[in-house]
C-alpha cells in the first residue's frame, strides 16, 4: 500500500481496461484519472493513473472549483488548474494499492481518501 497525492489531471474516463482485480468494492465501476501523482514515500512526481469509484472523486475535488468538461467519452479539466488549486488536490491523501504500469505509467487503485 502506499500514500500517493493527485497533483494535476490530465483527463478522467470511464475504465475500460480488462483483467484488473479491484480490491476495493470491485462491483462498483471505477473511473480512470490520468495526470501527475507524488508517491509520498519516494517523494517523486510522476505520470500515473489513479482508478476510483465517483465517490472517490468527489471526495478529492470537492470545495477545489475544479470543474471538469466531458469531450469525447472523457473529462477535461475545463481551464487548466491553478497552483491554489494543485495545492489543495495535493493536500488530500489517497491510500492506493500499486496495480503495475501501463508503458510508462504507474497505475494504482484508490482504497482510502483522507481528506
Amino acid at each position: 500500500m502506499a500514500e500517493i497525492h493527485i497533483l494535476g489531471i490530465k483527463y478522467v474516463e470511464q475504465n475500460t481496461q480488462e483483467g484488473l482485480e479491484f480490491k476495493y468494492k470491485p462491483e462498483v465501476p471505477k473511473l480512470k484519472v490520468v495526470g501527475s501523482i507524488l508517491i509520498a514515500e519516494e517523494e517523486e512526481e510522476d505520470q500515473g493513473c489513479v482508478f476510483l469509484t465517483q465517490k472517490q472523486l468527489n471526495q478529492v475535488l470537492i470545495n477545489k472549483e475544479i470543474d471538469l468538461k466531458l469531450t469525447d467519452d472523457r473529462w477535461y479539466p475545463a481551464k487548466p488548474m491553478s497552483k491554489e488549486q494543485i495545492k489543495k488536490v495535493g493536500l488530500v491523501n489517497i491510500e492506493a494499492e500499486y496495480l503495475g504500469t501501463a508503458g510508462d505509467v504507474r497505475c494504482y487503485e484508490a482504497l482510502r481518501i483522507e481528506e
